[in-house]
């Protein structure tokens, strides 16, 4: 197979080459093309989940931060909910430092 490239790329992969970055150009460039393919085929997956009216992979994973504590607080027990200080938010400094209790304003 011969592969014809602009004379920038030939020089760019022959400085990686003599670099050591690869064993050879062959070796470059069987890279080059393994890279090509995973992303035509990723980009082919990606093209029929919006055909199919669904989320890519990448998008579906995303949730937004709120999202997140949202699932988390609903794994508390709402007995471990009633156990926290009334004023744990105006009181802060003394449940998590010690500091003495403010007073109430």
């Amino acid at each position: 197979m011969t592969i014809r490239v602009s004379q920038e790329v030939e020089k760019s992969i022959n400085a990686a080459v003599q670099s050591g970055r690869f064993a050879s150009v062959d070796d470059a460039m069987d890279k080059a093309a393994r890279l090509l393919l995973r992303q035509v085929e990723q980009e082919a997956q990606e093209q029929k989940m919006i055909e199919a009216n669904a989320t890519p992979p990448a998008q579906a994973a995303y949730k937004p931060i709120w999202e997140v504590a949202d699932d988390i607080r609903k794994t508390v027990p709402a007995e471990e909910w009633a156990k926290l200080p009334v004023d744990g938010a105006s009181q802060h400094d003394h449940y998590i430092y010690g500091t003495p209790k403010r007073p109430a304003q």
